[in-house]
């Protein structure tokens, strides 16, 4: 999952950060998110556990989180290793997890033994010397048990381990099928489609029902549709970079949404808010761009209000017969902070969490998180029609149109070590755009423009490209 970070000043001085680990996570950033060949399992396979050995003793893990239903996966770890007993903290997402964490990695105590941490943000913590290196543990026992480039995003140099893969976020086009058939809608398979909908929505609807919503406070979220479009927004080459937050790509993408925010066909509600829950619940907006994880938190966001009326469909494209394409938002890993007193513990548990069958099956009923562990995903036990997030989409099998997206994201996508500023400025500069202050091009400029000065201020040397 991805969400919205503000916690700039909690970030380490240019002076303690650590330039191999950020070049290595740029080199990283830009494996294959492409996926092995998935087939249907006739077994599901797992790493031996057994290499992986825990401390010895009563035991008690801290564990911060923001996944809605942890903590029954939790339940099932306690009954497997009964000597080890799990906390589940949801503390929340974004800046109200990280601030606190990287408190208390700053004040050496107070923090939890495992944490949830997006892969885009993981170099800032990385940076901070606050994280266990797991292959110390026996973590490399399920490097082979995972999609490859979701390992590169937590084992930058290949060697150290900084967190064990738990999801990721290729990109569809989810909607409420009822709504669709209400105002004879047809699912677009194009942008130009999508605009011709939303158009027909608003005028059918009298402007009391939008087609989509623009997130106007998640970065990624635009990233993710700029990246399905060619996007690269930054580069490493050695010691040096370059960033294009204002690429071609990415106006060609913010120019189409901007026309539709002016036409008022879509709606501009933050995301993840009780504003944007009920406009979706109550019908008042039809469908939405979201990522593998987004019909599960919806559907537990809603408590299954509207279950069974949405349906998945892939991503629209921006011509007939292009190659097809998607981008990727959000996805995580589960770290271990030095601090832990159970390094052995918290690896084993991290590990299992995320390759034990009844683990990975309930996070993805229970809040729609999409496995990075191969098993997983080719295991025919995802589509459970009675369950969510197929109950919620009408009993569709919604991990193989996710599945499918995500062999179509663009394999050479790095991540900058200043992207926490690059996240928030953009919040900063949509907001400008959607009252009116700028236009789609002053928006791009400014993001770009922004973020160079921050990140030169910082002591890296980066260009505009």
């Amino acid at each position: 999952m991805n969400n919205s970070i503000v916690w700039r000043s909690f970030l380490p001085s240019p002076a303690c950060r650590s330039a191999r680990h950020f070049l290595l996570w740029a080199v990283a950033g830009s494996v294959c998110l492409f996926l092995p060949s998935l087939k249907a399992q006739s077994t599901y396979q797992e790493p031996d556990y057994s290499k992986i050995k825990p401390e010895s003793g009563p035991i008690t893990l801290e564990v911060w989180t923001w996944v809605v239903g942890l903590d029954k996966a939790a339940q099932l770890f306690e009954q497997a290793y009964p000597d080890i007993k799990v906390h589940v903290n949801n503390v929340g997402a974004g800046p109200t997890e990280y601030q606190k964490l990287q408190t208390a990695i700053k004040a050496g105590s107070g923090g939890p033994d495992v944490a949830q941490i997006e892969y885009d943000f993981l170099p800032s913590f990385i940076a901070t010397d606050g994280l266990t290196d797991l292959s110390k543990y026996g973590a490399e026992e399920a490097k082979s048990f995972f999609v490859p480039w979701t390992w590169g995003q937590i084992s930058p140099d290949g060697k150290a381990v900084f967190g064990i893969p738990q999801d990721s976020g290729p990109m569809a086009f989810l909607y409420n099928k009822k709504i669709f058939d209400q105002y004879g809608l047809s699912v677009p398979t194009t942008w130009d489609e999508f605009a011709q909908q939303a158009e027909k929505l608003a005028k059918a609807s009298d402007g009391k029902v939008k087609l989509v919503d623009f997130v106007p406070t998640q970065a990624p979220w635009f990233i993710g549709l700029a990246w399905a479009n060619g996007a690269q927004l930054f580069k490493a080459q050695g010691d040096s970079w370059t960033q294009s937050l204002n690429s071609p790509e990415c106006q060609k993408v913010l120019d189409f949404w901007a026309d539709l925010i002016r036409k008022k066909y879509v709606a501009t509600i933050p995301d993840f808010t009780a504003e944007f829950y009920n406009a979706v619940g109550s019908g008042q907006i039809a469908a939405s761009i979201e990522a593998a994880w987004g019909p599960g938190v919806l559907a537990a966001s809603l408590n299954d209000k509207t279950s069974g009326e949405w349906r998945v469909a892939p991503l629209p494209q921006w011509s007939k017969g292009q190659p097809f394409r998607s981008g990727n938002w959000g996805g995580s890993c589960d770290a271990v902070l030095k601090q832990s007193k159970h390094p052995n513990a918290a690896t084993l548990f991290c590990v299992w969490l995320n390759c034990a069958k009844g683990a990975v099956l309930n996070n993805w009923n229970s809040y729609g998180i999409f496995p990075a562990g191969l098993s997983g995903l080719g295991s025919p036990d995802l589509n459970q029609s009675d369950k969510n997030p197929s109950k919620f989409c009408g009993g569709q099998n919604v991990a193989q149109v996710y599945v499918d997206a995500s062999k179509a994201v663009n394999v050479d996508f790095p991540w900058s070590p200043w992207f926490a500023f690059v996240n928030d400025d953009y919040n900063k500069q949509i907001a400008a755009l959607i009252s009116g202050a700028m236009t789609p091009k002053q928006a791009l400029d400014a993001w770009q423009s922004d973020s160079l000065k921050t990140a030169t201020g910082d002591g890296y040397d980066v260009k505009a490209k």
